[in-house]
């Protein structure tokens, strides 16, 4: 343990760097945030249940079984009850991702503190230059896994690790109420965390020659940890849940359900452990005992197979290992110091430079941040790589999301209960039931049916924009939620009452003057002239009429002259030419009569009804219908990126706004 020396904080290195990378961070998570790409799973039901909890609830928020379940009944995150007074102030998931990327910063001030006792200090006295407590700073700040932590929605394991690092600072100066302080609030953040406190307390009792302080610490944990998991966690978990022995057995399931599948990935989950250990590995192997309270939680998660390859670095299930990493590299710098000469004239030990090898690691952590983390530091987010930067899926935000926004805030009813699509669903939390439309873990939405009795409102998205691009296809994609928008068409206690841009609003038990028509038949071919050729189809009728405000009807007739190939999906989108948020997906030929199920020498007739948006400015505008490529990674934009090939907009009629 060090001496009482006390730091200067008014290093404006310490500063700089802390509100340069945590203010980043947090205007990242806000962007992901803002452009619908912060999904139900995990930033909506987070922030759903903390709104519970401004409302005396037990932390609930709605599962796909189609009941509410208690946080508490999972991970035991009692912490998200600090967080309920400041989002009953600002009761918006955006709360959460500042407080967690100010809290990540924060985690800097013990990191400085701590390198600076341990290492400047010793080195040259009280009036050292911070050298070591500026380099750890560093390598905290950039770390990858504590950066992709902060950036991958909001965790409890994510604000717990500056938790930890304030109760090490605490340790270190022997300040007992602050080091039960920050250990409890660290506790409660998730019951696993109650393994690190063993751990620390394990390490203490060990090498920092303070047993007593050690042997409680190692009993807090092991009680804590015990009474989250075999007590706390039965007592709020569902009937249908079972009793402690079969929740213990779900949660073990859950997570390495499947070892005898890590053969198959063992060469990505290697990769990850480099990612994990690696940065930090030159000087933090001399510091091997502060590693052993982080590699319990590092080797579980190496060896998970939970779902979404949880192994990955770029999840924030490695987020409470960086505390102990940067811990373990103050340890190893100070072991390297005492061979060190620290005055002039004495003689040098050979080995290696402490100063010399910290600051490599700081290079080599920030070579890694900015190779692996998708922030600006990496030259892949300046140059449109699919996948980085400001691409619409990760950071960016289009004048589609703002609209959306507003469409949300504006009319959809608040408090209704709802199921809504996974990125809209976000922007939906502060009520007591909000479902998805397709879980991420589905193939397709197995469990809207079920649960559409339970709502009064369901809004799936035509014109999905996230897209990822994987080794055997892609995730998203434009038809993300098509299978669940046919589920709604055809269920009669729904019908389609508004839209956005490709939004849908249903509603249950609509006023039937609401409604908005939506059906398709073959019917017989009259041998029309053709108006346009798209490909196979030839668009033989087209009319558009206005039956009400903002409302128009319209008819498409099409003749079907081949099949589509198997695999091939198209997808007939119409809009108002300059009419921002006027694109209308054709969805009798889209989900109720999917284009690629239609066959040779049929004639398709589909008829549905648009509302033009409410804030398009009076004039006169070309409706223009076009073809799109439903697999291309530009569908959404309906654009000639993904038009089929050789075809251009028909102009069916023009339509006049009037104020």
């Amino acid at each position: 343990m060090s001496a009482e020396p006390h730091p200067s904080l008014r290093d404006p290195f310490l500063w700089i760097a802390l509100l340069l990378i945590g203010g980043m961070l947090g205007w990242l998570s806000v962007a992901r945030y803002e452009g619908f790409n912060a999904g139900m799973y995990d930033l909506g039901n987070m922030a759903q249940s903390i709104w519970s909890a401004t409302r005396g609830e037990p932390l609930l928020y709605s599962r796909p079984e189609g009941s509410r379940a208690s946080r508490l009944a999972g991970h035991v995150e009692v912490g998200y009850f600090l967080f309920a007074p400041f989002y009953a102030l600002w009761p918006d998931p955006r709360m959460l991702l500042v407080a967690q990327a100010a809290l990540f910063a924060l985690g800097a001030i013990p990191v400085y503190r701590l390198a600076w006792r341990r290492l400047d200090a010793p080195y040259s006295g009280e009036r050292a230059m911070p050298y070591a407590a500026r380099c750890l700073t560093l390598i905290y700040l950039l770390y990858p896994t504590a950066q992709t932590s902060v950036l991958f929605d909001f965790h409890a394991d994510t604000v717990a690790a500056p938790l930890i690092l304030l109760a090490l600072d605490a340790l270190d100066v022997r300040s007992w109420r602050r080091f039960a302080l920050w250990t409890a609030l660290a506790l409660s953040m998730k019951f696993y965390v109650a393994a690190l406190v063993v751990g620390i307390g394990v390490v203490v009792w060990l090498w920092e020659e303070q047993r007593r302080a050690g042997m409680l610490t190692t009993l807090a944990g092991g009680v804590y940890g015990a009474l989250a998991f075999f007590v706390i966690r039965p007592l709020f978990a569902t009937q249908s849940a079972g009793g402690a022995a079969e929740i213990t057995g779900n949660y073990l399931a859950y997570y390495f359900g499947a070892i005898h599948e890590i053969a198959a990935t063992l060469p990505d989950r290697l990769l990850n452990a480099v990612v994990v250990f690696g940065p930090a590995l030159l000087v933090a192997w001399r510091g091997w005992r502060w590693l052993l309270p982080g590699l319990p939680l590092a080797g579980a998660m190496l060896i998970s197979t939970g779902p979404g390859g949880a192994f990955d670095y770029r999840y924030h299930h490695y987020a409470l290992v960086a505390p102990f990493l940067v811990m373990a590299t103050i340890d190893g710098a100070a072991r390297m110091q005492r061979t060190t000469p620290s005055l002039p004239g004495e003689p040098r030990h050979r080995g290696r430079s402490w100063r010399g090898d910290l600051g490599f690691t700081v290079a080599v952590t920030a070579i890694f941040s900015a190779l692996l983390v998708n922030t600006p530091l990496n030259p892949l987010f300046w140059i449109g790589a699919p996948g980085y930067g400001f691409d619409r899926s990760v950071y960016g935000v289009t004048p589609r999301d703002a609209r959306l926004a507003a469409f949300l805030t504006t009319r959809v009813p608040p408090d209704a209960p709802l199921a809504a699509s996974t990125f809209v669903a976000t922007h939906l939390v502060n009520r007591e039931t909000v479902y998805l439309v397709r879980y991420p873990f589905e193939a397709r939405p197995e469990h809207l049916p079920d649960l559409l009795p339970q709502v009064q409102y369901a809004l799936p998205d035509a014109l999905f924009d996230w897209y990822l691009q994987l080794d055997d296809g892609y995730g998203g994609g434009l038809d993300y939620d098509r299978e669940a928008i046919a589920i709604l068409l055809r269920d009669p206690s729904f019908a389609l009452v508004d839209m956005e841009d490709g939004l849908l609003l249903f509603e249950r038990d609509a006023d039937s003057g609401h409604a908005l028509v939506n059906r398709v038949s073959v019917v017989d071919d009259n041998g029309a002239s053709v108006l346009q050729q798209f490909g196979p189809f030839d668009l033989v009728r087209a009319n558009i009429e206005v039956i009400g405000e903002r409302r128009l009807r319209a008819s498409f007739a099409w003749r079907v002259r081949a099949a589509l190939p198997p695999g091939v999906k198209f997808v007939a989108v119409s809009r108002l030419d300059g009419a921002p948020g006027a694109r209308f997906v054709h969805l009798p030929g889209y989900a109720l009569h999917p284009v690629w199920e239609w066959s040779a020498g049929d004639v398709i007739e589909e008829t549905f009804d648009v509302l033009v948006p409410p804030d398009t400015p009076p004039g006169r505008y070309a409706w223009r219908v076009g073809w799109y490529d439903v697999r291309h990674p530009d569908a959404t934009l309906t654009d000639e990126r993904s038009r089929m090939a050789g075809t251009a907009e028909y102009v069916v009629t023009f339509i006049e706004v009037t104020p």
